[in-house]
């Protein structure tokens, strides 16, 4: 259960650093591309299989077949990233750009994170540091999608955690994570849509009399 409870605090730094953080300038056009497409591919499905694995922790540790659990949760995060990443990628090179830097500034405060707290946990490695730094970069990509479905279901969790009888704490941890997953894989979700929605949507043009040819 210790475990548990420092997974929770290693997302809850990497949620609101991603909250604080200021996002990246964005271009006025934004095209994709093929290769923007494969890059896509990648980071989503690294961001949504990581995603995966942290939702299932508390949950998948309840069952009889854990690792089985969480080995289908991380499947399932990762092909769902995977498929976002892509229609991202293809259809909006400088929104993946912002994905990529976001997961950049993720893994340098998750292993931040970890640093400071390597002292003061035991058997935390620097296996542990780089392993937090992997996590932070994970929720980075995603944001702000996973912190605000971090702190939605910190929200919750904490509610049930004092009114419901029976409810712990390590449940409102696990509601977090949870909260966390859905929200970054959500983002994932919507932003290839989104992309691909706007990459195939055609643009209007306007002439005016004085010879000028405006372009929505």
């Amino acid at each position: 259960m210790q475990g548990t409870h420092r997974a929770g605090g290693i997302a809850a730094l990497c949620a609101a650093a991603m909250l604080l953080a200021p996002g990246p300038a964005r271009a006025q056009e934004a095209s994709g591309s093929g290769w923007s497409a494969v890059g896509g591919g990648a980071l989503g499905l690294y961001s949504g299989a990581v995603l995966g694995s942290m939702g299932s922790w508390v949950p998948c540790n309840r069952t009889y077949y854990s690792l089985t659990c969480v080995r289908v949760a991380t499947a399932l995060g990762g092909a769902v990233g995977l498929a976002g990443g892509i229609a991202l990628g293809d259809a909006d090179s400088e929104r993946l750009g912002d994905a990529a830097i976001a997961a950049g500034v993720g893994v340098l405060v998750g292993a931040a994170a970890g640093i400071v707290m390597k002292p003061h946990l035991q058997r935390f490695s620097w296996l542990d540091v780089a392993a937090v730094g992997v996590m932070g970069g994970a929720v980075g990509a995603s944001a702000p999608g996973s912190a605000i479905g971090f702190g939605a279901g910190a929200l919750v969790g904490l509610v049930l955690w004092r009114a419901a009888p029976g409810f712990e704490l390590s449940d409102a941890i696990g509601l977090s994570l949870v909260g966390l997953a859905a929200g970054g894989l959500a983002a994932w979700v919507y932003r290839g849509i989104d992309a691909q929605s706007k990459a195939d949507a055609p643009s209007q043009q306007l002439s005016v009399p004085i010879g000028l040819t405006l372009t929505f």
